[in-house]
């Protein structure tokens, strides 16, 4: 990573908390009342909504940062991920991206290396997109 790139600060990493979660929140309440319409129309099995959730916000993560390097937060904000040497992350970076955020433990991290723990174990960072 050039030296120079600033990194994102911890007041764009809350914004991008609170907007993904309130768009996941959306998308996993209606694929969860969808479910439950086949529930009770075709007997489907019935499961929390915490199933819904934890599923969407592992989809939505690794999709979006697979796809663009952003979620739609950082899209927002002109934000993107790229791997520790300023390249575009593997597949695989992204999936351990995906898998931590989808733990509530994840910003446990920022106490004692200033990463969450899905930059650090992925070996990634956020960069801003701007000119």
């Amino acid at each position: 990573m050039n030296p120079t790139t600033p990194t994102i600060s911890e007041g764009t990493r809350i914004i991008h908390f609170f907007l993904d979660t309130i768009i996941i929140c959306f998308l996993s309440f209606f694929i969860y009342q969808w479910y439950n319409f086949n529930v009770y129309n075709w007997g489907f099995t019935p499961y929390r909504y915490g199933y819904f959730f934890f599923a969407t916000t592992f989809a939505y993560t690794f999709l979006f940062e697979l796809i663009f390097c952003q979620t739609i937060a950082k899209m927002i904000t002109k934000t993107k991920v790229v791997s520790e040497n300023g390249k575009r992350p593997n597949p695989f970076q992204f999936l351990i991206r995906a898998l931590l955020r989808t733990s509530l433990i994840t910003m446990f991290g920022m106490a004692w290396n200033d990463k969450p723990l899905h930059d650090t174990f992925s070996k990634t960072q956020l960069v801003t997109t701007r000119k």
